[in-house]
């Protein structure tokens, strides 16, 4: 009786192979080729994430040393080549200051809108809108440096909008708004930062009463 059965299941199992069997084995290549390559990409990304870390590195390294060309070398490739990796952003910022201190504004807008769009860390995003809207605004577009300052969920950065904001307002001449929005950064930021003072001294030379 137990051969029986055995037979039993071996017929089943055959005949299960051969109405199943391509299928099955179908199924299985497509999960082998899902793992395969899921674990390609991660060891991909994983190099490529290396390659990058190691670029900025020399970027950091040829900044110190007052190569500015061949730092702004390793920014370009990282921007061009690595932009998914979080040293893209970084790198674009370091570049922006690179170029503005050589007076090539142009060079660090281009920059800073690279890591405001494309960093993948939401504080290196938010670093580079606050220092494209200060550029922005030093060279005569409140409207457009607005555009970038106006962030809805600043968290630790709300005294930085709201110095920002500010500064538009006074720009445009709302100076009563400006005072306002001076005062309510002053009470976000500690009390003897740099910033505080600044902004102190922008809101007493506005024409109003406080």
């Amino acid at each position: 009786m137990t051969n029986d059965l055995i037979q039993d299941e071996w017929a089943e199992l055959k005949s299960f192979f051969q109405k199943y069997g391509r299928f099955v084995v179908y199924g299985l290549l497509a999960v082998a080729i899902v793992v395969g390559g899921a674990f390609y990409y991660h060891r991909y990304e994983a190099r490529r994430s290396l390659l990058a870390a190691a670029l900025y590195n020399e970027m950091l390294a040829a900044t110190s040393q007052q190569r500015t060309g061949l730092a702004t070398v390793a920014g370009h490739k990282l921007e061009k080549s690595f932009a998914a990796t979080p040293y893209a952003g970084q790198g674009a910022l370091l570049l922006a200051r690179l170029d503005y201190e050589q007076n090539r504004i142009p060079g660090a807008i281009a920059n800073l809108k690279f890591a405001a769009h494309h960093a993948s860390e939401w504080t290196i995003r938010t670093v580079a809108r606050l220092r494209l809207a200060d550029v922005l605004l030093a060279e005569g577009h409140p409207h457009k440096a607005w555009a970038y300052g106006d962030i809805a969920q600043p968290y630790g950065f709300k005294a930085m909008v709201l110095g920002l904001k500010a500064r538009v307002l006074a720009r445009e001449g709302k100076n009563a708004a400006a005072y306002k929005a001076f005062g309510e950064a002053i009470t976000l930021a500690p009390k003897k930062s740099t910033l505080t003072v600044l902004w102190r001294r922008e809101q007493a030379q506005l024409p109003v009463s406080p």
